[in-house]
């Protein structure tokens, strides 16, 4: 940059000075000559045009007689100057190229080496992240394949206690005994004077195959004579020693009311108290229907859950909607995200949830540990909710719940996490027996995602 300046600046406006550098400084310093026909002047036709052609002509020494032999000898040795420049710039540009070109080589394969570096650090990175997920999918299959063999163990033991059940022989029980305490009845004869013989008549009046029922008596006023008590302990005897000698009279029976109508009532009694479950009604079509929505993430084997919301009809649970939230999804487990928009829906139609439906892509039909705990919110909630499980590579839909009441118990007072082992005997959840298919009806997807 200097020398530009010098060139192109200065030295134009001082004819003077660019003499005395031609003719005194420049013959002594060759490296400062040599640059400046190489590298400035070259890049500056019009200046080197002006320096020689217009400025040095007009200097007043140029003319003079002292300087004329100087001057013949510049010219005489400028050819010589100039080839030699020229060989210098071309061995010079030779020299440059070749190390430009190793440079540019160089660089190349910097850049190659810093790629494939990059490349390989990316693929390692990768590497472990696929070994660790690998790890934790098998970790997690061992596990789920330890929960499916205990629960296959539970329903072959579950099966196998059925079947043993079902050979027994039916055992009819004998006839009920039944202890009646009889009031007391009046006598004619002295208090140490009974007679039993019209009780044994009128007890003996029942068929033998019919319990006793208490009837209602209606008994004359006792007289003021001392009466004798008399109890019977059972039908068989054995009965108290009486005195038959005399007879006593025999008692009044109100038969208005009959023992048919008090055992009905005692029937209708008992079944009052039983909590029964109300029945749930699935349409028949529901399981395919959630399944064909649910076809993408299956494809991914990715788990796909929703919400079964039903309407109380006649003390029945009828579903019409399966619901499906915002989910994120993994191949054994789902987790809904956004409820308030679920909440929302539900409200909005006046619906009751009943349960919840999930897909298991890759295994069959069954609630895994997370499962249970899962169901077990909802079924605390509605002693009715069922879980359903599709698995469609098993071709196989299972309608599940907890036992009631241990699997219910047992699941509620787990405190452990993820997918951990539960005790097998006896079952924790069983198939529902209060769920009734309906071809008729039809239920509403709504996919919310």
């Amino acid at each position: 940059m200097k020398y530009t300046t010098l060139f192109v600046e200065c030295l134009p406006k001082h004819p003077d000075l660019f003499f005395r550098l031609f003719v005194e400084c420049l013959p002594k310093h060759p490296y400062l000559f040599f640059r400046l026909f190489v590298e400035c002047l070259p890049k500056h036709p019009y200046l080197f045009f002006r320096l020689f052609v217009e400025c040095l002509p007009k200097h007043p020494d140029y003319k003079s007689p002292q300087t004329s032999n100087e001057r013949k000898v510049v010219r005489s040795k400028l050819k010589t100057i100039f080839d030699r420049a020229e060989f210098i710039k071309n061995n010079l540009t030779i020299t440059y190229a070749g190390q430009h070109k190793k440079w540019i080589m160089e660089e190349q394969i910097r850049k190659a080496e810093a790629e494939q570096k990059r490349l390989e650090e990316e693929a390692r990175i990768e590497a472990e992240a696929v070994a660790a997920k690998r790890a934790e999918m098998e970790r997690r299959e061992t596990e789920l394949a330890l929960e499916l063999e205990q629960i296959e163990k539970q329903l072959e033991e579950t099966r196998t206690i059925a079947v043993k059940a079902s050979e027994k022989p039916v055992v009819v029980p004998p006839p009920m005994q039944r202890q009646a305490t009889y009031p007391s009845l009046p006598v004619e004869t002295p208090a140490k004077q009974s007679n039993t013989s019209s009780f044994n008549e009128a007890f003996n009046m029942r068929s033998p195959a019919t319990p006793l029922a208490a009837p209602s008596l209606s008994l004359p006023s006792a007289p003021s004579a001392p009466s004798a008590h008399i109890q019977i302990i059972s039908d068989t005897g054995p009965f108290p020693t009486v005195d038959r000698s005399t007879k006593p009279a025999a008692p009044q029976i109100d038969r208005s009311t009959k023992p048919a109508t008090l055992a009905a009532s005692d029937m209708f009694a008992e079944m009052m108290t039983q909590d029964s479950q109300r029945a749930v009604i699935i349409p028949s079509s529901l399981p395919d229907k959630f399944l064909s929505v649910c076809l993408d993430n299956t494809q991914k084997n990715v788990e796909t859950c929703g919400i079964l919301a039903a309407k109380l009809t006649a003390n029945n649970f009828t579903i019409t909607h399966v619901i499906l939230p915002k989910q994120r999804g993994t191949p054994d487990s789902c987790q809904t995200l956004a409820e308030e928009e679920l909440f929302e829906y539900q409200d909005k139609l006046d619906l009751i949830t009943v349960g919840w439906i999930h897909t298991h892509p890759t295994q069959s039909a069954f609630l895994s540990s997370v499962d249970l705990h899962t169901h077990c919110s909802y079924q605390l909630m509605l002693r009715e909710a069922i879980a359903i499980v599709c698995a469609p590579k098993h071709n196989s839909t299972g309608i599940f719940s907890l036992t009631d009441p241990h699997g219910l118990d047992s699941v509620s007072r787990c405190t452990k996490t993820g997918f951990h082992p539960h005790p097998t005997i006896p079952p924790l959840f069983e198939d529902c027996k209060h769920v009734k298919m309906d071809s008729s009806l039809t239920a509403q997807v709504i996919d919310l995602r």
